[in-house]
């Protein structure tokens, strides 16, 4: 079942409502430099750094395992080369 336009209209409100209250904002610029100086904050206290790393373990994960699934499409154009 699709949402109509005022449906939209209204979870949209709704939203910038809640990021208004939580971070004291009201245009998109304040929410942004109070939301980079949150994490610049957080990087600066070493908070970030295990989920930073945690990430990119699993993106690299990730990325060799469908180069890997993918084997058969690459392998014989290396091989050809």
């Amino acid at each position: 079942m699709a949402l109509t336009a005022t449906e939209k209209k209204e979870i949209e409100t709704m939203v910038r409502k809640e990021i208004r209250d939580f971070m004291g904002s009201s245009t998109i610029k304040q929410f942004e430099e109070k939301l980079m100086d949150e994490i610049a904050k957080d990087i600066k206290r070493g908070k970030l750094e295990g989920s930073v790393k945690e990430l990119i373990v699993r993106s690299f994960s990730e990325f060799y395992q469908f180069l890997w699934t993918q084997k058969g499409t690459w392998e014989p154009r290396i091989r050809r080369a």
